[in-house]
């Protein structure tokens, strides 16, 4: 089976709401129909640096403008999947985004469901896969 090395960029968005972080996160729709529960992610362009490609994907698929990105820290997820017979070892780096607004916009509604701001705990709850469940956490450990 052929082997294929890929890297994507993503913001995990914060509000801080009083005492209270929030963090969105994005229903997806997948090529394939199915849906999952998310961060904002995606490729880089052509000489796009890592952190402005994370900060397009996030205004393109949220909507969400003017952040303040902490690039102290990155936060790698690894794994692999099979898709038409390619075997993808998938790198994603995320950074976080601290949001001044909480103020959204479905812009890729045949991709997202949904876009929905919610307090860790939620998060948590409803995100889909448990590498996004342990970036929260390390989100969490780092702010607090």
């Amino acid at each position: 089976m052929e082997t294929k090395d890929d890297i994507s960029y993503g913001i995990v968005p914060l509000y801080k709401n009083g005492d209270t972080w929030e963090v969105l996160l994005i229903h997806q729709i997948s090529y394939r129909g199915d849906d999952f529960w998310i961060f904002p992610k995606g490729h880089a362009e052509a000489g796009e640096s890592a952190e402005v490609a994370a900060l397009r994907e996030l205004e393109e698929e949220t909507g969400v403008v003017g952040i303040t990105l902490d690039s102290n820290k990155v936060f790698p997820v690894s794994y692999s999947f099979t898709h038409e017979d390619v075997r993808v070892n998938k790198v994603v780096e995320y950074w976080i985004g601290y949001c001044e607004t909480k103020e959204t916009c479905i812009t890729q509604p045949q991709e997202i469901k949904e876009l929905r701001w919610c307090a860790f705990g939620t998060a948590y709850e409803i995100l889909s896969h448990q590498n996004s469940k342990d970036v929260l956490s390390l989100v969490e450990e780092y702010i607090t």
